[in-house]
């Protein structure tokens, strides 16, 4: 192969599994620059889950070798549960994988997109990742131990999609005023966040916004909020009655509004309780709107609710 141009050695890298790339990149400086500069920045290699097929043979020196030959020129990166990757032995528990500091402290000068779905996530290893990845417009997170904190680093954040945190109201308010959010999530977030985001003048931008025990399913928030066309209410421990009592408050909300309807420029109203869904639709007139998607999945199931309740037709 030494005899090889390099176009001919990168087809033949190309279609080596990532095992043996490594193995080759490390019989000849000349391999290992081939595959960082060329074949390691094709989109496969550029976006990234810990739990792709391609990285399950790699031991776990060969693990940490590729990412620190790659990671400088990944644009996405998925981290899911560390902890899960381990084994037992009589010399005690065995990660597989590195841990979590590992990834936050490689340079992803490049890296766009970052979900960590990791229970130890923390405002430190957020401020870390702030200064590690300049370039970011899409983080997601789940961590009790996240408050929003250092967030305001990530000077390019468009999306932040922060499940299960604890994000503040004070530091919720101070990202929203100085990023231009398009796209938030802080569904079962811990504190109520819903009059932060009502009054802050920030939360002009948000497109989709996903929110737990939205007062009256959201329809203060879809109504102010001007660019919104996408809003996802979920309720957990809430009782039937309480459900039925909040849908007719907010169907009289909606008759007596100006739109007599959810704002026009409303194409989704998603919730986790299927009939309240539903019901949300039927106020809102989203079942007639078009144009519509292709049915989905979740729209299939309506389909049959309906058909199982003639009466929701009439």
């Amino acid at each position: 192969m030494d005899q090889l141009n390099d176009d001919c050695v990168c087809h033949i890298l190309e279609y080596l599994a990532l095992v043996d790339q490594i193995k080759m990149s490390r019989l000849s400086e000349r391999f290992r620059d081939l595959l960082c500069l060329i074949v390691w920045r094709k989109p496969r290699y550029r976006n990234v889950s810990v739990s792709d097929t391609m990285l399950e043979p790699l031991s776990k020196a060969d693990y940490i070798y590729f990412f620190e030959l790659t990671s400088e020129a990944m644009e996405e990166l998925y981290v899911w549960n560390v902890y899960n990757k381990a084994f037992d032995s009589y010399l005690g528990r065995h990660l597989l994988r590195p841990e979590l500091a590992f990834y936050l402290s490689r340079d992803f000068g490049n890296l766009r997109k970052l979900c960590i779905a990791d229970a130890s996530m923390n405002n430190s290893m957020i401020h870390t990742v702030a200064k590690n990845c300049i370039k970011l417009t899409s983080l997601s997170v789940s961590s009790p131990y996240i408050t929003g904190k250092h967030m305001i680093g990530f000077t390019k954040l468009d999306t932040l999609v922060a499940r299960e945190c604890s994000i503040e109201p004070n530091f919720l308010e101070e990202l929203l005023d100085q990023r231009k959010l398009t796209y938030l999530d802080l569904t079962s977030n811990r504190h109520d966040v819903e009059e932060v985001i009502l009054k802050t003048s920030g939360s002009k931008h948000l497109q989709r916004l996903g929110l737990s025990n939205a007062q009256d399913y959201g329809f203060h928030l879809a109504q102010q909020l001007s660019q919104l066309t996408t809003l996802v209410v979920s309720y957990h421990d809430i009782e039937p009655d309480q459900q039925l009592e909040m849908l007719e408050r907010t169907r009289k909300l909606v008759e007596n509004s100006n739109c007599k309807k959810f704002p026009q420029r409303l194409q989704s109203i998603l919730c986790n309780v299927v009939d309240v869904e539903v019901a949300l639709e039927l106020i809102s007139g989203l079942e007639t709107r078009q144009p519509r998607e292709a049915p989905k999945y979740s729209e299939l199931l309506k389909i049959m609710y309906y058909l199982s309740k003639p009466e929701m037709i009439a």
